[in-house]
């Protein structure tokens, strides 16, 4: 009995297809493009929290503390955020902080990724 060859050693052969190939390359593409967009929000997030980790131990009115959320914002370079998105509210005998936002990641075309952020933290006069 003949064996044909080229029969015999596809069944031995084992390993991806091109198309296969093309179809992980297509995903780790998108990750890597989700990753780059989405990292940013946390990173800018990071710094905000910061921010208010420092104001934890600040006294002082609304427009000091508003002096000082611009200065941080400045140094942390923070470009598209103002003290005036910060809610500054009477709070006891002191004021309370807040900020909330949603960071908004356009990945391809019409889809976008979006990440709620609260930050809160009392001040005393």
């Amino acid at each position: 009995m003949k064996l044909d060859h080229s029969t015999a050693s596809r069944r031995h052969q084992s390993g991806m297809t091109l198309i296969g190939l093309i179809m992980y390359a297509f995903i780790a593409f998108f990750l890597a493009i989700l990753l780059m967009k989405v990292v940013p929000l946390y990173l800018t997030d990071q710094k905000i929290s910061s921010i208010f980790k420092q104001l934890q131990s600040f006294h002082g009115d609304p427009m000091q503390i508003r002096s000082t959320i611009d200065k941080q914002l400045d140094i942390n370079e923070i470009d598209n955020i103002t003290s005036k998105d910060f809610k500054i509210t009477p709070f006891g005998n002191g004021y309370k902080v807040t900020y909330d936002y949603d960071g908004r990641a356009d990945i391809v075309g019409n889809l976008a990724v979006v990440a709620s952020f609260t930050h809160s933290v009392n001040v005393s006069p």
